[in-house]
């Protein structure tokens, strides 16, 4: 079997992109690879040889820079860089999927486990050791509230319709009955 050659190209991202992908992504020579994701059809979309085509905001160099791993095949073909600009739209993607993701995963552990949602908050802040110029607790708490209370309300709704407003999991009783936050 013939061993797959990568190259790796730097990128600047968000300090919890950085974090999320230390935690999910294993590391080849140094840069993480991100293949089998969809986040590395996006890179790879943005390999190219052209400098920056858009100007990016002064705080984007300020931002850490890691490195990805690319097949030397796309290295050669599609190019050796990725601009600034494509750098600074898949670091705010990244950082989309990774709100979605916490959201998807609070959700759950709320309805599902009986775990208020403060408390699921803090257990996904822990689990991936985010630090609070990372991801921090209160936007990440206010992000839920802005975009994915609604979303609770119907799956409690549909899950309350189901069965008959209460059921038991593991020794929990889920009702429609919201923790208020403080």
């Amino acid at each position: 079997m013939r061993k797959r050659e990568t190259e790796s190209v730097a990128i600047h991202v968000h300090p919890a992109v950085r974090r999320w992908m230390e935690g999910t992504f294993p590391k080849r020579g140094g840069a993480y690879d991100l293949r089998g994701h969809f986040l590395h059809d996006y890179l790879r979309a943005g390999l190219g040889r052209a400098v920056n085509a858009r100007p990016v905001p002064e705080a984007f160099h300020s931002l850490p820079e890691i490195k990805v791993a690319v097949s030397r095949r796309d290295f050669r073909i599609l190019g050796d860089c990725i601009p600034e600009s494509f750098q600074a739209e898949f670091s705010r993607l990244a950082y989309k999927y990774i709100q979605q993701t916490a959201c998807h995963q609070i959700l759950f552990a709320h309805i599902a486990g009986g775990v208020p949602r403060d408390t699921a908050i803090k257990e996904y802040l822990l689990s991936y050791l985010y630090e609070d110029d990372e991801l921090n607790y209160a936007a990440l708490r206010k992000y839920y509230q802005r975009n994915w209370m609604e979303t609770e309300r119907r799956v409690l709704e549909d899950f309350g319709t189901e069965t008959d407003r209460r059921q038991a999991v593991h020794g929990i009783i889920i009702s429609s009955k919201n923790v208020p936050f403080y």
